[in-house]
């Protein structure tokens, strides 16, 4: 597929900073939208919505993409 072209597989998870809080937010964000499906809550579904949103915000902090950064590598 298309999509391996993409992959960086010489990332390692140990220099991702925010890997184990994307996970957290989409365990979280996805469990809530699944169930404010379920109970056809639109609050609900909304909120995992909103959850998976901030996860995926993570990307675009410093480090969120897996780069190595000095300010982070230093501290």
């Amino acid at each position: 597929m298309i999509v391996f072209v993409y992959l960086d597989r010489e990332r390692k998870a140990t220099s991702y900073p925010w890997l184990q809080w994307k996970i957290r937010f989409f365990v979280a964000g996805s469990a809530l939208a699944v169930i404010g499906m379920a109970t056809e809550h639109d609050w609900l579904l909304l909120a995992g919505v909103g959850v998976l949103f901030i996860g995926f915000l993570l990307r675009f902090l410093p480090g969120g993409k897996g780069e190595v950064n000095d300010e982070l590598e230093s501290s």
